[in-house]
């Protein structure tokens, strides 16, 4: 029916004359090729072109650097604050002693009701 198709055994197709993108192997010794798709052959093009300041005009030059200096001062507290948070410690979880001491009193008693059962089987 789609003459520019194969199909393989999993069912999955692809275009016969391109070159697959990855061939994975299965552990039970099948393989399975994997096609870049259109989409992803085209490069991306980015909307964004870079500003001179210096050929702005005042409007957007102000607007211009106060977006850059906006932005630069959440990306400094942002990093100030993980590492002052490091610091005191308050990334660490609040309750992890209690954590720690469920899972201390649960591998305790786990052994012992499991010999507890085994003994009731004898």
């Amino acid at each position: 029916v789609f003459p520019d198709y194969i199909v393989d055994i999993m069912g999955f197709t692809g275009r016969q004359g391109k070159v697959p993108r990855r061939i994975i192997h299965f552990a039970s010794g099948e393989t399975m090729e994997e096609y870049s798709t259109d989409e992803e052959d085209e490069p991306v093009k980015k909307d964004v072109t870079p500003v001179d300041p210096a050929k702005l005009t005042w409007g957007p030059f102000i607007w211009f650097q106060m977006w850059r200096m906006a932005t630069s001062t959440v990306s400094v507290c942002d990093y100030l604050g993980e590492r002052l948070a490091s610091l005191f410690g308050i990334n660490a979880p609040k309750y992890q002693y209690a954590i720690d001491e469920y899972y201390r009193i649960k591998k305790e008693v786990n052994p012992l009701s499991h010999a507890w059962t085994e003994n009731l089987k004898t």
